[in-house]
């Protein structure tokens, strides 16, 4: 993975680091910010810390337009889909029993979950229990420690955000060997099941103006330390809107 450069957020790194050595644990990292403040940019640091014991499991959930299907079926993709045995022969199972296919037109990632759960509210609710069960077990039986990185939870359909919220990391805290990390602009609501397991960090402004000169000589960028504390006063210290300023003065001057 392409090494991304970045401006502090030194805190939140190290504590996802504290994580994955079972330092702390917590288990569970929400991460909150407007846009423009680095969430994106941060869960792609995330993915780099993990080791190759780690298996780092990466969804952006605003193209999750499937909902819950679509993160059973990257899940399954990301991990190999020979892993999860119980899962897919209770997939077949329903399929066998008989199941109703209302839409045989569904196409795309977990068109197969999305036609099993294609039934009126309360069958869809017993089915997706079932499922969710043989899933995570099947998880558990994986002997290396997986970490879900979910972005844009806020692009999340509302059936998938409530999912996540109350199933998904119920199960993530019952699993020793699962880490979850949630970005978004909005965040899930801790439930009683996984709220001593999590920690919640909210991305600010970056003002510390050692942290920017950091970022410029990593970049290249060839700057006085005037130049970028006005650069970054101007943003008001907004990440993406720091970078855009310095990147659009660098070109100017590269055509001068």
């Amino acid at each position: 993975m392409t090494q991304k450069h970045f401006a502090n957020h030194t805190r939140e790194l190290h504590l996802f680091e504290q994580m994955l050595l079972g330092q702390v644990q917590e288990r569970i990292l929400l991460i909150e910010a407007p846009s423009g403040y680095g969430k994106t940019g941060l869960m792609g640091r995330f993915q780099g810390l993990c080791t190759q014991k780690i298996h780092p499991v990466v969804i952006d959930l605003k193209g999750a337009e499937a909902g819950i299907p679509f993160v059973f079926s990257r899940i399954q993709r990301a991990l190999g889909k020979k892993h999860f045995p119980n899962f897919n022969a209770k997939i077949d199972r329903l399929f066998n029993s008989g199941v109703q296919i209302q839409n045989n037109r569904l196409t795309g990632e977990g068109s197969n979950i999305q036609v099993i759960l294609d039934v009126p509210p309360e069958e869809r609710k017993y089915r997706l229990t079932q499922l969710q069960e043989v899933f995570f077990e099947d998880l558990e039986r994986l002997n290396r420690p997986i970490a879900f990185i979910l972005d844009t939870y806020n692009g999340a359909t509302e059936e998938l955000a409530g999912w996540i919220e109350s199933s998904f990391l119920h199960e993530v805290a019952l699993n020793k060997k699962l880490f979850a990390i949630v970005a978004g602009q909005i965040i899930p609501q801790p439930t009683i099941e996984w709220q001593n397991l999590h920690h919640h960090c909210k991305l600010d402004r970056i003002m510390e103006r050692e942290a920017w000169y950091g970022y410029v000589k990593d970049v290249g960028y060839c700057f006085s330390s005037e130049e970028i504390n006005v650069l970054i006063d101007a943003a008001r210290g907004i990440p993406a809107q720091v970078v855009l300023l310095l990147e659009s003065v660098a070109q100017t001057r590269q055509q001068i």
